[in-house]
């Protein structure tokens, strides 16, 4: 095995080790956003449909969706998968002025 495999594998696990509040102490930037802070699908409609008269139903997928307009880079995630490209021959970028999709995983 490789050095650098094995000084991934180290700080993979010494990462895993860490509880919330000592990983946060190691993020690149403190401005971040945890997905608590996010709306979820349900919680963003639920104004419209109060006004609208309509009674909305617990659980399901708006649920446990989430859509969000911004800097993705700062989502307290364990993982940003791009799928707003057809072409994987190209690097996927995070330039917030570019139409892409994205499915974040918490």
């Amino acid at each position: 095995m490789s050095k650098k495999k094995k000084d991934w594998k180290t700080e993979k696990e010494r990462l895993l080790r860490l509880d919330r509040e000592e990983r946060r102490k190691e993020y690149r930037r403190q401005d971040f956003i945890s997905l608590d802070k996010i709306k979820t699908w349900r919680e963003e409609n639920r104004a419209n449909d109060k006004e609208e008269g309509k009674e909305t139903g617990g659980g399901g997928l708006t649920d446990k969706v989430s859509l969000y307009k911004g800097d993705i880079t700062v989502l307290e995630v364990d993982a940003i998968v791009n799928a707003g490209t057809k072409d994987t021959s190209e690097p996927a970028t995070l330039n917030p002025d570019t139409s892409y999709s994205y499915w974040v995983m918490a």
